[in-house]
């Protein structure tokens, strides 16, 4: 009998040990992210952030995540990649509304910027320049079509400053933005919630003579390229042909938290 409580005394003794040591390693990771999100300068954050993450926070773990996308993306801005057997180039990272909390200032001032060219208030000249230049191709005199919008009135406002850029500054080669009639309205992929896994609605259709003409795609963001390799099967039934697909940001995935755990402590143990 005496054994039996000296042993739940121990089993008890044990149980405490565990909840303070959990309990204070829970506070050491909150107050590491508080650092992390206060911090003035990049080493810093990176440094608070990590020490967060190896205290078991979550929300580190996707800060971590967010802010080394160069970790866990296998595509990098301006390096061209296959996608849906198109060759495709971005411009940057795209991080959904819901993480604006765990980025810096130059990610959220990237995506407000983004978000200005989806509104029209941005001509999205320096990004379409940039992303031209990191395809490479030879002086063959592309047609550049644009994804259709959720409605007709988006797409116009969206893309009619590059239009006019690609008209007047850009010889040898041609505007689309004039090809498609967005008929319908339909709900926008990007805003809702699981949108990458719906199915695509087509609102438009091609009017314009595309037949026989290079194209080169232009959309604002890169999610799963469904809508991209869909609208590519119907340029391609016109008769054009898509060599390449260009995008202000690509949506940055985040992997599951025991991988971003797994590269923190790897990279402790590493230079420790």
């Amino acid at each position: 009998m005496e054994a039996k409580l000296w042993f739940i005394l121990l089993c008890s003794v044990v149980a405490l040990l565990l909840y303070v040591i959990g309990f204070w390693r829970r506070k050491a990771g909150e107050a590491a992210f508080a650092a992390a999100r206060a911090a003035a300068t990049a080493e810093d954050r990176d440094r608070y952030c990590r020490l967060a993450v190896m205290a078991g926070h979550r929300e580190a773990c996707k800060m971590f995540c967010l802010a080394r996308s160069d970790f866990f993306e296998d595509h990098r801005p301006l390096e061209p990649f296959k996608s849906h057997g198109i060759k495709v180039v971005f411009y940057g990272y795209y991080y959904p509304s819901r993480y604006t909390d765990l980025l810096n200032e130059e990610q959220r001032a990237f995506c407000r910027s983004l978000y200005q060219f989806k509104e029209g208030e941005n001509h999205g000249i320096g990004f379409f320049k940039a992303c031209m230049s990191a395809l490479k191709l030879d002086d063959a005199p592309y047609h550049i079509m644009f994804m259709p919008c959720s409605d007709e009135f988006k797409y116009a406002r969206r893309f009619k400053r590059l239009d006019w850029y690609i008209r007047t500054h850009r010889k040898g080669r041609t505007s689309g933005l004039y090809d498609v009639d967005v008929f319908e309205p339909r709900d926008s992929l990007h805003e809702a919630k699981g949108g990458e896994n719906r199915i695509l609605e087509r609102n438009y259709r091609i009017t314009g003579d595309i037949k026989g003409k290079q194209v080169i795609i232009v959309d604002d963001v890169l999610t799963s390229g469904q809508s991209m390799a869909d609208y590519k099967e119907e340029i391609e039934r016109c008769g054009g042909k898509v060599v390449a697909a260009i995008f202000y940001g690509k949506t940055v995935s985040v992997p599951p938290m025991l991988l971003v755990k797994a590269v923190v402590w790897g990279g402790y143990i590493k230079t420790g």
